[in-house]
């Protein structure tokens, strides 16, 4: 008899049959307030019947056309609707299932733009769990633990996480910026580093935001050398810090912590498996022949469910109602 690995790690033994809203309901019909969010994925609550319809109509016309052999409408409408949500001049996508394999996409396409190999993630931050993503993820050893040796070129910077030094956040920042000016100069040369990849708000590590001081110290670092700033908003996008994307709370008018690079996955398509990078077409030019695919990436159907959670979010005002509840519950802790 066939099983579950041992090692899945299991935080209930609720048994779900069925989710509506906040609420998820096990098999004697007691609700439960899911705090968890799918683990940051039901942006717009279990099963909105926006989303439900959407996907049903989808599956009952086409489920898969893999995309890099056809296309299909609820492909080119997400690319068209998330033009009207990403950061200015990010205006070329391409598609996975997971946050995993979209942050390697990222590393991918940044070592082919730039020539070099290195990048810089930061302490504290959760990447995800293929190798290329567990070796830049330092939330905890539990994550790479005896699958060494790891992808090379990773390299290791301080975050500003204030509370854990006991500073303010300004020296926090200063702190970890002044450390990655020493990597620079004393592990991984400019010359060498291709990208900076980095969560505006760590998640698995503590949810720990950045600031703006830390993020336009990055911008700037990244425009003087030639490296690329890649964000990972995995967990912090679609509305989910009540900015439509976590740095967001970050950015100056000016646009100058803008990203190179932006990650995207989770909440993008309500609980449907999508991930996607967004560049500049130019950036994204540079990415060799044949690195980029994959079988079920922007299937039909996740696609469809996206285009209908963008949909939610902007009519029942979910990034306000987020920053709302946010306000609220700070005004608790």
């Amino acid at each position: 008899m066939a099983a579950l690995s041992p090692r899945l790690k299991q935080a209930t033994g609720v048994l779900a049959v069925r989710g509506e809203g906040v609420h998820l309901y096990d098999d004697r019909g007691r609700a439960y307030l899911d705090f968890t969010s799918g683990i940051g994925v039901t942006s717009t609550g279990h099963c909105h019947p926006h989303v439900v319809r959407a996907a049903q109509e989808q599956t009952a016309s086409l489920v898969h056309g893999q995309y890099t052999t056809v296309l299909h409408r609820p492909l080119l409408t997400l690319t068209e609707r998330l033009g009207g949500v990403l950061p200015e001049g990010l205006d070329s996508l391409f598609y996975a299932n997971s946050g995993s394999e979209a942050v390697e996409a990222a590393v991918r396409l940044a070592r082919h733009a730039t020539g070099r190999q290195n990048v810089v993630v930061f302490q504290g931050s959760f990447h995800g769990r293929t190798m290329g993503a567990a070796a830049m993820t330092t939330s905890s050893t539990k994550f790479r633990a005896g699958i060494g040796p790891m992808m090379p070129g990773v390299v290791v910077a301080p975050f500003p996480a204030a509370f854990r030094y006991g500073w303010t956040q300004e020296r926090a920042a200063d702190f970890a910026l002044e450390e990655l000016d020493h990597l620079l100069a004393t592990v991984s040369a400019p010359s060498d580093t291709a990208a900076f990849v980095v969560e505006p708000v760590l998640g698995e590590g503590g949810c720990v935001p950045a600031d703006a001081r830390f993020l336009t110290g990055l911008r700037e670092r990244a425009d003087r050398h030639g490296i690329l700033l890649v964000l990972d908003e995995v967990q912090t996008g679609v509305g989910r810090t009540g900015r439509f994307w976590g740095h967001q709370h970050f950015a100056p008018e000016d646009g100058r912590t803008l990203p190179d690079v932006l990650i995207t996955a989770k909440g993008l398509a309500s609980g449907f498996p999508l991930s996607a990078i967004a560049a500049p077409e130019e950036l994204m030019a540079r990415a060799r022949p044949g690195s980029q695919g994959g079988t079920y990436g922007g299937n039909a159907v996740a696609c469809a469910a996206a285009v209908a959670t963008l949909e939610v979010v902007e009519r029942e005002g979910l990034v306000e109602n987020a920053a709302a509840q946010g306000e609220r519950l700070l005004a608790g802790l």
